[in-house]
């Protein structure tokens, strides 16, 4: 691992001539002189580059023998022994001799740790509900890892009563919501699948546009300043165009974990939020198949082991089917297509590495606006297309307890959008990412320390607004964080990111701090947290924020000495279970935001020529209530939220360069961006009654800020204002005339969704069936008032849905 760090600082010192090129496998792109020399590529600065290489060489000598003991340790993993899967809250007890030496429960990720132990044989023993307990004697030498794999059984329990249930301290820390796969069946959905997007639109702090379009505000951030991760690879626009679903199934995912804010060292490159998708394993000993038909999306899955035992492939294929029914199903056309695609290699190389291979594709088009229809060349129409491929290899030492991981990822997005029928514009960016690794596991604390190139490659054109470029930003880095158990009432997880740009910003640094307090121990009920953190976006996206059915993003670096975005978060929180059925949690936040872009809207309809550079802060207060037991789940969430920007006087700014022509002078004005929802309800309710499920949703939102028009009128030509043109012969053009920026509100948004699904087991598979009705009372929810037409656009009615969905055994 020591050449890996000084070969990216050797790279970095290299002159121009000698400068790797992009796309060689080690590199991310041309460190020295770009092809771009008119985007500011250049030489980038090494000044802070020594710390990365003296962490990187220090952590490598830190894992040598000099540092091995003559106490013994054991340290492993609890796992599923069809899955393959992890087993986190699995007991373990360790004796020696008849007596017991210790005990634990795994942790978030399945894994356990003895340390100081003498020279000599042990016995250990694995157990978890739902599976055959496990018994391994072992003699110990210096250092010994196993991984214990246990069965699963298939037994029929009488009603259990918990008396007690220990709050996990692994659950709560302020800003992090962990969502199951399993939790996501608790949401109504149009289809007998679920999906992730389903459940983040319930989250307290979470702020969508509606049924369409895919865009998500979380906690007063743009869906540009998300970072979105499955398995590592960055998606640029994960949600498809029809607001259900993303690009994520419930059926690959194993858990995510929601960053709302307060995000640790090792995330970076997005401003506001975190959402970190993992995705479960093939099944290595069977193979398991489900396929599902529904109205608006049809799926199917399958697992296979490939090598039993080690080698898995796991594949995913969903297809949309609600453009070809909603004529007979709704009457009304719903010209929205989408689908999406998922591939996973798994493989334990030996008994101390493991390979990953992931790729995932997808696919959206439709007309937000005005329905229109699905014609390449039909008016407003957006597509965009999202590809990601990625590697990660995993080595854990026998003998140090010290995993690495090797990874590079490669992502990338194809946006088109056509805003009248003789215009299309286009962006498109392309990402490349390497990363190395290191988690030190030392009992009951970790530090983890990684190094990451990365480069991003612009291209956009925009049509009648004359911008078209190729640009692109490399950079380099390096995170340090830890977690450290300093007693059974606290710990604390510190951390730190730096990293270098080849243009604009030439570095950043941004520290890290999360605190969780539990006052009654790991058996307390009653737990505190708080974060706190510097967050830098080097690049950024841009799209047309008056006009909430345009989503066509582009795309670019930050311009050459011009600050770049930036934000720093506070929460705290507290999360309680006073009783075993009953779950509390309350949090407050706030974020300081600079230098973000906005745009500056002129008269001329459906352009956007110049943006401006705003200040502004995002606070609140998000409660939740949970109450769950054996056959019932209800969940309250409530948000209040205040999010506000201010405009300096400045000048304005050229979309991705200097304005040509007169300067344009903007006044100083605060106003509340169009995602300021104030309140915000979710109620979720659940009751499983042996094969029958009903499930039921209802949401409420405030009205969102949008801009009035005061009305229309002939304006003069550009080339009539130029002296080129007389203006008594001159066409003109229609212009627009706007009331003050978000100076009013829609009305307020709300829907109920209610679902019943009844399982059928039978000797070969189980067969699931559903109904149920999306916006169940017709509410009238506005997306938009069109400026163009002068229509108001709904959100989607009443809608009745069926779906079937079969799972082989």
């Amino acid at each position: 691992m020591i050449y890996a760090g000084i070969f990216v600082g050797n790279l970095l010192e290299a002159p121009p001539n000698q400068a790797l090129r992009f796309p060689s496998p080690l590199i991310f792109g041309r460190i020295g002189k770009s092809r771009h020399e008119r985007d500011g590529y250049g030489l980038m600065s090494i000044k802070p580059i020594w710390l990365s290489v003296a962490l990187a060489c220090f952590l490598a000598w830190f894992t040598s023998p000099v540092f091995a003991q003559d106490t013994s340790s054991l340290q492993g993993r609890v796992l599923d022994a069809e899955s393959r899967l992890t087993l986190p809250g699995a007991t373990l007890l360790l004796t020696r001799n008849g007596v017991q030496i210790g005990g634990q429960a795994t942790g978030p990720r399945g894994r356990f740790e003895f340390k100081d132990l003498s020279a000599g044989t042990y016995v250990l023993t694995a157990s978890f509900v739902g599976f055959q307990s496990k018994t391994d004697t072992l003699d110990l030498p210096l250092t010994e890892r196993l991984d214990m794999y246990l069965a699963p059984v298939q037994t029929f329990l009488e009603e259990i009563l918990v008396e007690t249930q220990q709050l996990d301290e692994s659950r709560f820390v302020a800003g992090l919501e962990t969502i199951r796969s399993e939790d996501l069946s608790r949401v109504p959905m149009p289809d007998v699948s679920y999906d992730l997007a389903g459940y983040l639109v319930t989250l307290p702090g979470v702020v969508s546009t509606g049924d369409r379009g895919g865009q998500l505000f979380i906690r007063g951030g743009t869906p540009t300043q998300n970072l979105v991760l499955i398995d590592g690879m960055r998606v640029f626009q994960p949600f498809h165009v029809v607001g259900f679903y993303s690009a994520f199934p419930a059926d690959i995912i194993s858990y995510a974990d929601v960053y709302a804010g307060g995000f640790n060292a090792r995330y970076g490159g997005r401003i506001s939020s975190v959402i970190d998708i993992k995705t479960r394993n093939g099944n290595k000993e069977k193979v398991e198949l489900s396929a599902s038909v529904a109205p608006f999306l049809s799926g199917a899955q399958v697992s296979l082991p490939v090598r039993k035992g080690d080698t898995s492939v796991m594949l995913s294929v969903r297809e949309s089917l609600i453009d070809r029914v909603s004529p007979g199903l709704l009457g009304s056309d719903l010209p929205f297509r989408f689908g999406d695609r998922y591939a996973k290699l798994h493989s334990y190389l030996n008994q101390t590495s493991s390979l990953t291979l992931t790729a995932l594709q997808t696919h959206d088009e439709g007309n937000l606006a005005t329905g229109g229809d699905l014609d390449p060349d039909a008016y407003r129409k957006s597509t965009w297309k999202n590809a990601a491929y990625g590697m990660k290899y995993m080595y854990l030492p026998e003998s140090q307890a010290v995993m690495t991981s090797l990874s590079v990822y490669y992502s990338s997005l194809k946006s088109r959008y056509r805003p009248t029928r003789d215009e299309l514009r286009t962006s498109d960016i392309e990402d490349v990412l390497m990363s190395i690794d290191f988690t030190y596991l030392l009992g009951p604390n970790q530090i983890h320390f990684g190094i990451f190139g990365n480069t991003n490659f612009f291209d956009y054109k925009l049509g009648r607004l004359g911008t078209a470029g190729a640009t692109g930003v490399t950079s380099v880095g390096s995170f340090i964080e830890g977690q450290f158990q300093i007693s059974d009432y606290l710990r604390i997880e510190p951390g730190a990111r730096l990293e270098i740009f080849s243009r604009g910003l030439k570095n950043s640094f941004g520290p890290r701090l999360r605190l969780i307090f539990q006052p009654g121990g790991q058996g307390g009920h009653h737990q505190f947290s708080a974060a706190w953190g510097r967050y830098h976006q080097q690049i950024v996206g841009l799209n047309n924020e008056q006009d909430v059915s345009d989503v066509f993003t582009v795309w670019a670096a930050s311009p050459n000495n011009t600050p770049v975005p930036k934000a720093m978060h506070m929460m705290a929180g507290w999360k309680g279970r006073p009783l075993p059925w009953l779950e509390l949690t309350t949090e407050v936040y706030r974020k300081n935001l600079s230098s973000l872009s906005f745009p500056v809207f002129g008269t001329v309809i459906n352009k956007v020529a110049q943006f401006s550079s705003v200040n502004g802060y995002a606070q609140g207060i998000d409660t939740k209530v949970e109450i769950t037991n054996q056959d019932v789940f209800f969940s309250l969430s409530y948000s209040r939220g205040f999010v506000e920007y201010n405009r300096p006087f400045q000048r304005a700014k050229g979309i991705f360069r200097p304005s040509v022509g007169g300067a344009t002078y903007l006044d100083p004005i605060t106003f509340n961006p169009p995602h300021d929802r104030r309140n915000q309800v979710n109620i979720m309710f659940q009751y499983q009654l042996g094969a029958n499920k009903l499930g039921v949703r209802w949401q409420y939102g405030s009205g969102l800020p949008f801009t009035q028009v005061n009305g229309y009128y002939a304006g003069l030509s550009s080339e009539v204002e130029a002296g080129n043109t007389d203006f008594v012969t001159a066409p003109g053009s229609v212009s627009v005339s706007r009331a003050d920026p978000y100076g009013s509100r829609l009305p307020s948004y709300h829907r109920l969704d209610v679902t019943y699904e009844r399982k059928k087991t039978f000797t070969f598979a189980d067969v699931t069936a559903m109904v149920g009705l999306i916006n169940a009372y017709d509410r009238a929810n506005i997306f938009e008032y069109n400026i163009f037409t002068g229509n108001r656009v709904d959100q989607l009615p009443i809608i009745p849905s069926i779906g079937l969905r079969v799972d082989v055994q």
